[in-house]
């Protein structure tokens, strides 16, 4: 990622850490990636609650495998998924809450 760009200046086709960037609106920002064994689309989208008006974060992963390398890959990365997702949101929540990552 290339910490000199705002988050405007990003356009499709752009690379992002490991992804492609697909799509970036103000509410959601499309991530993707492709080889042989796997198709990932990545979202991460921002929604705003009517009762208290804190963001709402929806963290979504679309991975096809087209083939048996994919799906045995997938299932040892899959449960990692689990932890790293969460790890992942809570410091973006740090983040925006002091406006320091942590």
């Amino acid at each position: 990622m290339n910490h000199t760009k705002t988050e405007a200046e990003y356009k499709p086709g752009d690379r992002v850490g490991i992804f492609t960037l697909i799509e970036n609106t103000p509410d959601e920002v499309l991530l993707g990636d492709r080889d042989q064994h796997l198709e990932v689309v990545l979202s991460v989208h921002r929604a705003v609650s009517a009762a208290t008006g804190a963001a709402i974060i929806t963290v979504t992963t679309i991975v096809h495998r087209p083939n048996s390398l994919g799906r045995i890959y997938m299932l040892a990365v899959a449960p990692l998924h689990k932890i790293i997702v969460p790890s992942v949101l809570k410091a973006i929540g740090r983040t925006q809450s002091s406006g320091v990552p942590q």
